[in-house]
């Protein structure tokens, strides 16, 4: 990963939470770094990287935001860029705007 998570034994891993319950726990500073959040088809994220929770964090938050472009309908939101560019949707390009604006 990114931040350099390592593999985990699963049969040490602490209950899981769902990445909703996750994120708020993390934004409310209820986590700790033994937090297991269950993303679904037998995946597992973890504060196991060099950043800790709020790498942690900041992948939940990636997830969340990809699975939810995944399951949006573009259909007509996706916008034509200059000629020769690809369509790209406008949740991408709220995030490459936001790429670009970081510190």
């Amino acid at each position: 990963m990114a931040d350099g998570a390592r593999n985990i034994d699963l049969g040490t891993m602490a209950t899981p939470v769902d990445m909703e319950t996750a994120i708020a726990l993390i934004e409310s500073g209820k986590a700790d770094e033994a937090l297991v959040v269950d993303l679904g088809d037998s995946c597992f994220a973890r504060a196991d990287g060099r950043h800790g929770l709020k790498g942690l964090l900041q992948r939940l938050r990636g997830h969340r935001a990809l699975m939810a472009m995944a399951q949006s309908d573009a259909g007509e939101t996706v916008l034509a860029m200059r000629s020769g560019k690809p369509d790209v949707h406008p949740d991408v390009v709220a995030i490459l705007d936001a790429l670009n604006n970081h510190d």
